[in-house]
């Protein structure tokens, strides 16, 4: 009988756990480990270890078939950036590249890859132009890494919205922040999840993760309200060629609110 395949989620935040819970659900063969420098007592399999350490040594990953990075700084600055997204990303790869070689690694990215002034409709064919630091340090993060590695997936991914982003819905349904001009492309937590294991699964080697319906805050709350609102033609809009292949839970916002008791 074959040994079961091995995954690693590298950065164990509220991404990582709700990814690491969905892996153990789709697929309850496999052998699912969990690495950041904090244990997690909901992780069965966890690596406790600073990846930005000298020397670094990780334990056996036996039959290691997939690695997905989901980090994030502590704090929003150039260092944070680069400390988490260039040093410890490289330090990872070649640490894990002495014992496996036939991973394949799907790095969690962002559509700040694509500056504030690019606008209209941006699918993966538009080429990034970042203008603010974290944009720059992640499209130079998804460059070395294809450098470093043979086998990549990079998933640009939109702002992320779930019952556990109370911050964020807390800004959505804001009603000072109503005529707040500024247009929002996002996804589900969960349809992130379904979205970077069918990337990875098919080898894809760029997209971008958005559920294709932007808005404004201001149509989100007379939704919220009347159940209706205003359509208009939107500054920005992340597409993707994968999308329909995927399936996503939550087509735009608007159908997770009229199926939620929010």
């Amino acid at each position: 009988m074959d040994k079961p395949y091995s995954s690693l989620i590298v950065g164990s935040g509220k991404l990582g756990k709700r990814f690491y819970q969905y892996l153990c659900q789709s697929n309850p063969d496999d052998k699912i480990y969990t690495l950041s420098r904090s244990e997690k007592s909901w992780s069965k399999h966890h690596v406790t270890i600073d990846l930005l350490q000298e020397d670094l040594v990780l334990p056996s990953l036996i039959n290691l078939k997939n690695v997905f990075i989901i980090l994030a700084p502590d704090q929003r600055d150039v260092t944070s950036y680069r400390s988490v997204y260039i040093h410890a990303v490289t330090n990872l790869l070649r640490t894990l590249q002495f014992d496996h070689q036939a991973f394949h690694c799907t790095f969690i990215s962002s559509t700040a890859v694509y500056g504030e002034h690019q606008l209209g409709l941006i699918d993966e064919q538009i080429q990034p132009c970042p203008n603010k630091y974290n944009g720059e340090t992640l499209l130079e993060a998804e460059q070395n890494l294809t450098l470093l590695h043979h086998s990549v997936s990079i998933v640009r991914a939109a702002g992320l919205y779930s019952h556990s982003r109370v911050k964020l819905l807390n800004s959505l349904f804001d009603s000072e922040q109503y005529n707040n001009p500024k247009w929002l492309n996002l996804i589900h937590e969960q349809d992130l999840c379904i979205w970077i294991e069918y990337i990875s699964q098919h080898k894809v080697p760029l997209s971008i993760a958005s559920d294709g319906t932007p808005f404004l805050r201001s149509q989100l709350q007379d939704f919220k309200q009347n159940r209706t609102y205003q359509k208009s033609e939107p500054l920005r809009r992340f597409a993707s060629n994968h999308k329909d292949l995927i399936g996503l839970q939550y087509p735009s916002i608007f159908n997770w609110l009229n199926n939620d008791s929010l």
